[in-house]
């Protein structure tokens, strides 16, 4: 099963990794805030016919994080200190 880059989501306030369709899948059967909201009803659907063989893995991973997005369960990890050196850089520059 192909793995991708690592997305963290929040369940009820709690931390979930999510890096293959195996873990999209158990994501999907938590509790989410809007449970019949059409994206997460479309990446189940995606997840299911991926496991089936009948649709690619980026896509069902893609409705996945476009589904988890729209209910705000994604959050923005701050900037590493290289990368706020590296900004402020960037800035001086221009």
């Amino acid at each position: 099963m192909a793995a991708f880059i690592p997305i963290t989501v929040y369940l009820n306030h709690k931390p979930m990794v999510v890096a293959s369709i195996a873990d999209a899948e158990m994501a999907l059967q938590q509790p989410w805030p809007l449970m019949e909201k059409p994206s997460r009803l479309e990446a189940i659907r995606m997840i299911e016919d991926c496991l089936a063989g009948h649709c690619s893995h980026q896509a069902a991973f893609a409705a996945f994080k476009a589904a988890a997005s729209e209910q705000g369960l994604l959050k923005r990890k701050r900037p590493s200190a290289g990368l706020k050196k590296f900004d402020g850089v960037a800035e001086d520059l221009m």
